[in-house]
């Protein structure tokens, strides 16, 4: 037998936001079209008109696209197996209708609302085991219809469920798994506007997408047993069917958009997550890359990827780890990549430091490098280098528990101004060395640079400390408060090195005037 080339999809509806779980659905499809050297096709099910929207179908697509899913069949992209929005194909789906109808796998409905609700209060109130469509419409006979027509009601068309039929099921994340029809109804395939319910417009775009694997969330495991008996109804072979589990809140309980955390992906986009980090963890949510790694690339899933690997418990989003996983991914980047990345967040930062004086930028952001998890937290790090910033409680505390130390801000001060310390932004910082990457670490070279550097900066404040006669550490606290505004951030020396001579005078000497 020859196989058929591999083809899944992703299939959203645009009503909403696309989140952590469609996200893993279409992740899952992509990488595995990929792994498998088939084909990823987009399909949009926009038949709930009410509530679909252009601004949604638009959010979707942007956020696959942030998170690196390209299709190869869907909007924008014609694969000759279109239209790949439902509301364009009702034609497709009333001559699929009109076939069932006339083999008789399914008939018309006449049933109206109030009576399908008091049925089901019937049911309720009754505590019956099964609740569901009576069948009522099932044999009625010809005479009947053409009564009900005549009263000008409209008809439901209805899918005829096998009575009492074992249906068996291979899944490849759920295994061998049987199910009854008696615990199914007679479900309704096309309301009388000719517009396609859900199992039914899937049944009929996989057969003429040729789709031969699904994969989709683990709710969908009984449409899954109907679709099966539809896809047999209309002479066509089902695909094979991967149900993955659900995703869990921290408490074990189905994840919801208002658990802690949980965000729409064009939302951890504009929060600064990088995309690199968010797929990464979403892949993670059910399927694991090694024993010994969880960081890799989209290129290494791929090659990684087999559905049957995916497990049957459900995985708890941690945004803990999502927030690590992003700042693992921040650290790898060379500054200069870092810089490129956060400049949508630098909104506050002057237009002449991307310019002019990049590399000196590119130090600063590297000085933050490991202290931040999100592309967001950059701009309000990097604020005392622009302008004097005003102490915060904590460096208020330190410019106040030693009384002498206004007296070694102000020492310090004048031992600076006489020092070959850089010149400050926005002032020309020709001849000093940028190259010199920061964090400046003592077991790096001393590089060659007309002004001090980091490591210079140290040798001679250690040694005026010395000449003080006071503790290091006593020295270091109030020096980092003036400076700063805080009591936490770079390497003391980076800061030197960074703010410049002019930066740094003024600043030591406002804080030991008490200014």
């Amino acid at each position: 037998m020859i196989h058929p080339t591999p083809r899944l999809r992703f299939a959203p509806s645009p009503t909403g936001s696309l989140h952590i779980g469609g996200a893993r659905t279409a992740m899952y499809n992509w990488a595995a079209a990929r792994a498998l050297g088939g084909a990823f096709l987009l399909r949009i099910e926009d038949t709930d008109q009410a509530r679909s929207t252009e601004a949604s179908l638009q959010g979707i697509l942007d956020g696959l696209r942030w998170l690196g899913i390209d299709w190869d069949e869907g909007p924008g992209r014609d694969g000759g197996h279109g239209p790949y929005f439902q509301m364009q194909r009702l034609d497709l789906y009333r001559a699929a209708a009109e076939r069932l109808l006339a083999s008789g796998h399914a008939y018309p409905c006449y049933c109206t609302t109030d009576r399908l609700e008091a049925l089901r209060e019937q049911q309720k109130a009754a505590k019956s085991s099964w609740i569901g469509y009576d069948g009522h419409c099932r044999t009625l006979a010809a005479e009947q219809r053409a009564e009900h027509e005549r009263r000008g009601l409209r008809a439901n068309l209805r899918f005829r469920m096998p009575e009492a039929q074992v249906v068996r099921v291979h899944d490849l994340i759920r295994g061998e798994v049987e199910v009854n029809t008696r615990e199914l109804d007679d479900w309704v395939m096309l309301r009388p506007d000719g517009v396609p319910l859900y199992n039914f417009a899937c049944v009929v775009d996989d057969i003429g997408m040729r789709i031969t694997h699904v994969v989709r969330g683990e709710e969908h495991f009984l449409n899954g047993i109907k679709q099966r008996l539809l896809f047999e109804a209309l002479g066509a072979e089902c695909p094979v069917y991967a149900h993955i589990p659900l995703i869990l809140n921290q408490q074990g309980a189905k994840l919801s958009k208002r658990d802690p955390g949980v965000m729409g992906v064009l939302e951890y986009r504009d929060q600064g997550y990088p995309p690199e980090a968010v797929f990464n963890y979403i892949a993670l949510l059910g399927w694991g890359f090694s024993g010994d790694r969880d960081v890799f690339t989209r290129e290494e899933m791929v090659a990684a990827f087999r559905i049957e690997a995916v497990g049957k418990a459900g995985a708890k989003f941690d945004p803990a780890k999502l927030h690590w996983m992003c700042g693992e991914y921040i650290r790898r980047w060379p500054p200069a990549e870092c810089l490129d990345r956060a400049r949508p967040w630098l909104g506050t930062v002057p237009a002449a430091a991307f310019t002019t004086h990049r590399a000196w930028l590119e130090n600063s952001v590297a000085c933050f490098q490991e202290r931040i998890q999100l592309l967001a937290e950059l701009a309000p790090k990097l604020g005392w280098l622009f302008a004097d910033p005003a102490p915060d409680e904590a460096a208020r505390r330190n410019l106040a528990k030693d009384p002498a130390s206004r007296q070694w801000l102000a020492a310090w001060a004048e031992a600076l101004a006489a020092s070959d310390l850089p010149p400050s932004w926005p002032q020309d910082r020709a001849g000093v060395d940028e190259r010199v990457r920061l964090p400046w670490r003592k077991d790096a070279p001393e590089p060659a640079c007309a002004f001090a550097t980091p490591a210079r900066i140290e040798a001679d404040c250690r040694a005026f400390v010395e000449r003080l006669g006071v503790k290091f550490g006593s020295f270091v606290h109030p020096v980092r408060a003036a400076l700063t505004g805080t009591d936490k951030g770079p390497g003391l020396f980076d800061v030197v090195f960074l703010l410049g001579k002019d930066a740094c005078v003024r600043r030591l000497r406002a804080a030991a005037a008490g200014v």
